[in-house]
């Protein structure tokens, strides 16, 4: 999961906006354009401070589902709206509710049904962090202590991650942005301040 916030810039060079993700803070440059349909075009440029080529994103505003639906890739020649692959979609719902929401896959499988299923598990998440449930800062608890073990163990060092992938998956897609960039984080400082002897 990421999270944008698109600003307009002061100048004349188009917007500035800023990210949150498991994979840091990332900067955007973004631009729009409106086609003879009045569909609006928005275009992301990512950028990492770890990689030197940003990630593109090129994508159509649906104003009657008030969602950004396109697709991502590293190089803006390859991407195409119409091809399936690097597909990705953004909406404007609190991440909390986000954690929730059905994969595209599962919302083309069958609408209603993920839809209902997706109201059904945002209600209860609600419920369960106003009351202060203890199974749901549990759970938290056991996605930070997975997200961090095993990402660490998958991009770095360790023992290699194999069987324990299915559970980094259900750990991350519960993750909101913040609690996801605040992890990688820690990921990074783990990495940064261990010393490997060979």
């Amino acid at each position: 999961m990421m999270t944008i916030l698109l600003l307009p810039r002061e100048d004349e060079r188009g917007f500035n906006g800023k990210a949150w993700s498991c994979q840091g803070r990332p900067n955007i440059i973004w631009s729009w354009s409106k086609d003879e349909s009045d569909i609006i075009e928005i275009k992301l440029r990512i950028f990492y401070s770890n990689t030197f080529d940003p990630l593109h994103f090129k994508a159509r505003f649906y104003p009657e589902r008030d969602a950004l639906i396109g697709v991502w890739g590293w190089d803006w020649p390859e991407l195409d709206l119409e091809t399936p692959s690097g597909k990705m979609e953004f909406r404007r719902i609190p991440p909390l509710h986000f954690t929730a929401y059905p994969s595209m896959r599962e919302l083309m499988d069958n609408k209603p049904r993920a839809l209902w299923k997706f109201a059904i598990a945002a209600v209860r998440n609600d419920l369960l962090r106003e009351n202060w449930s203890w199974s749901y800062f549990s759970q938290r608890r056991l996605d930070r202590i997975t997200r961090i073990s095993l990402t660490t163990r998958f991009n770095f060092f360790g023992t290699p991650v194999t069987w324990e992938m299915d559970g980094l998956n259900a750990a991350t897609k519960r993750l909101t942005s913040a609690d996801a960039c605040f992890y990688g984080s820690i990921v990074d400082d783990i990495c940064a301040n261990t010393w490997v002897h060979t």
